[in-house]
């Protein structure tokens, strides 16, 4: 029991969803992609993005982007061809490469707001959480349009991550600079409101012109996070952190409750496999983008790195949303629920004491918020 109370509290809700959804106590049932996408991540992306010191985003700008763009291509590239190599159908190797890119902001941020990591390590870490997720929906709308043969060519495939990208930065940042312009003059509650309005507002827009609003809700949170510093604001930074703390639970209890753990076992070879091609993935790309800067990134905080890359509710979100007409959908989406469920059990309530056995991270006495 006391072990237990030392876990966070949205993986104990991951591991409860899972136990009654393999014990039949709960009916099956489908979450919509929708519902992930559009109610919960946009307040999870604003509270994450809101949270980060902005003096400490501009120092490591370049590793967030090393590691949150490109490396998010990398490790989806060095994934198809591990998939592959190893047999897996190219259709669904390519799915599960974009599906599996990227870490989630989620998992990452429950999983280090209870460590003292050092900075450089925490903020590129968070940063690659929030910088990866809009790639990775680039890389899913991609990878789907090539699948189903809509889009063949490298013009296209430019064509449609450039307007993606570029409308969702266009309307987060004008949408962030609006609500930071007229904030100052509105109550605290009020203001609290706006900024609610701000993150779902930016995400629908982006997303009504077919532009990326996971980039948007992004640009927002750390515009508008730039103006309130904890010490002045702190009524909205603790409402934004207890607004995160409920969405991730509630998304962890969902994630639980989509895991049937008796139809992981018989993918279970399959899933290895899985497992085994994104961790050497990941490590390949780790190693690629901090060979340049060995003095700055000690063996010990690459294997941090490495280690904390979880996955989590955007890759279900993603999985949810292939059509039922792809070819393997349902392997698609048990091998991905197979994974997500791995990766916040073994990794997630294991970063503690891996990080403190590096010698790089002590766990804070706090247990009961994230």
């Amino acid at each position: 029991m006391t072990a237990l109370r030392r876990w966070p509290w949205p993986f104990v809700l991951l591991l409860l969803g899972a136990a009654l959804a393999t014990a039949r106590v709960v009916p099956a049932f489908t979450v919509s992609p929708t519902l992930v996408l559009v109610l919960f991540l946009p307040p999870l992306l604003f509270d994450a993005g809101f949270s980060m010191r902005a003096a400490a985003i501009r120092r490591e700008l370049p590793w967030i982007l090393l590691l949150g763009v490109a490396g998010a291509v990398l490790t989806a590239a060095l994934s198809f061809g591990l998939l592959l190599g190893a047999g897996v159908p190219s259709n669904e190797a390519l799915m599960l490469a974009a599906i599996l890119a990227a870490t989630d902001p989620v998992s990452v941020f429950a999983a280090l707001r209870r460590l003292h990591t050092p900075e450089r390590l925490r903020v590129a870490l968070e940063g690659e959480s929030l910088a990866n997720d809009g790639v990775a929906v680039l890389l899913f709308v991609v990878a789907l349009a090539v699948v189903e043969r809509r889009v063949i060519d490298a013009p296209g495939v430019a064509g449609l991550v450039g307007f993606q990208t570029a409308g969702g930065v266009v309307i987060g940042v004008l949408t962030g600079l609006l609500a930071r312009r007229i904030l100052p003059t509105l109550p605290r509650a009020v203001q609290i409101a706006v900024t609610v309005l701000a993150a779902y507002a930016g995400y629908l827009l982006a997303d009504r012109i077919g532009a990326s609003g996971l980039l948007a809700v992004i640009a927002i949170s750390l515009i508008v996070g730039t103006a309130y510093e904890p010490s002045t604001h702190h009524q909205v930074h603790r409402f934004w952190r207890q607004l995160g703390f409920v969405m991730s639970s509630a998304v962890f209890l969902l994630v639980g409750l989509q895991v049937r753990l008796d139809e992981v076992i018989r993918v279970d070879g399959r899933l290895l496999l899985l497992v085994a091609a994104l961790m050497l993935a990941r490590a390949l790309m780790v190693l690629a983008v901090t060979a340049m800067r060995g003095d700055l990134w000690p063996w010990s905080w690459r294997l941090a790195l490495v280690w904390a890359g979880l996955r989590g509710a955007l890759s279900l979100a993603l999985a949810l949303g292939v059509p039922a007409a792809i070819a393997r959908h349902d392997e698609i989406v048990v091998l991905v629920f197979g994974f997500v469920f791995l990766s916040l059990v073994v990794q997630g309530l294991s970063t503690g004491p891996v990080f403190r056995a590096l010698g790089i991270s002590r766990q804070t006495a706090v247990t009961t918020v994230l």
